[in-house]
């Protein structure tokens, strides 16, 4: 089976989730009706109940999209492991490198795009409604940056995002799918933070915007290569 076949049936697995996306379509409302009662001006009196039942509204909304932005992905890895679709996929020919990296791929693209479309309504109000608050969050975020900063600030995200991906990709795999991955994850995390935190000083050449993130980027590099090279083995080594 080719490379793009099976992106194709990951992706078409991904959007036929029923239960998470019916769970993306109550984040979304939660998030629609956020932000349209913060138009409505009820924030405006924190002191009476509806001020107080908004600030709880938007705090289970924020908590709500932190853990689905955790369970997501995890859930889209482990899915194969929970309906024993892995074992068919590899007697068919599939290697599990390529398996490996197209599932990363694919987790990261549906996440990607499940939580622009939970986000896009309070997107779209801001840069609509309220421009000059967009603007002065973005001036606030950006602040101290130059346009020499923001290639390097760019490859620091994408890197980081993709080395905790790949850490929850190997989590998964070692505990094959099982609930136990997720804590797993925390501990890789805490091992990297930890090894990097021993490194940082002999890694990082100086103390601007620039050469900090390209020391991140460095750092998530290394992690993807070793995470990487664990889930390949145990993966290679499983009996499916």
């Amino acid at each position: 089976m080719e490379l793009k076949n099976i992106f194709k049936m990951e992706m078409f697995k991904n959007r036929n989730d029923k239960p998470y996306l019916f769970l993306i379509a109550i984040l979304m409302a939660m998030s629609t009706v956020s932000t349209f009662w913060w138009i409505a001006g009820s924030t405006e009196f924190t002191n009476d109940r509806f001020g107080v039942l908004f600030v709880l509204f938007l705090f289970f909304n924020i908590l709500g999209l932190g853990v689905f932005s955790l369970l997501y992905p995890f859930h889209l890895l482990n899915t194969d492991y929970k309906n024993k679709v892995m074992s068919l996929v590899f007697a068919s020919g599939v290697s599990r490198a390529k398996y490996y990296f197209v599932k990363v791929g694919a987790t990261i693209l549906s996440g990607f795009i499940a939580i622009f479309a939970i986000l896009l309504i309070p997107m779209l109000t801001f840069l609509v409604i309220y421009p000059e608050i967009f603007t002065e969050l973005v001036q606030k975020l950006v602040k101290g940056f130059s346009v020499s900063d923001v290639t390097p600030f760019v490859l620091c995200s994408f890197f980081g995002l993709l080395s905790n991906m790949v850490v929850l990709t190997t989590a998964v795999i070692v505990t094959r799918g099982k609930t136990s991955g997720i804590f797993l994850f925390f501990l890789f995390l805490f091992l990297n933070s930890s090894a990097f935190s021993l490194f940082e000083n002999p890694l990082n050449t100086g103390d601007s915007i620039s050469e900090i993130f390209y020391t991140g980027s460095l750092h998530s590099i290394i992690s993807i290569c070793v995470y990487v090279a664990i889930g390949l083995a145990v993966l290679k080594r499983q009996d499916l």
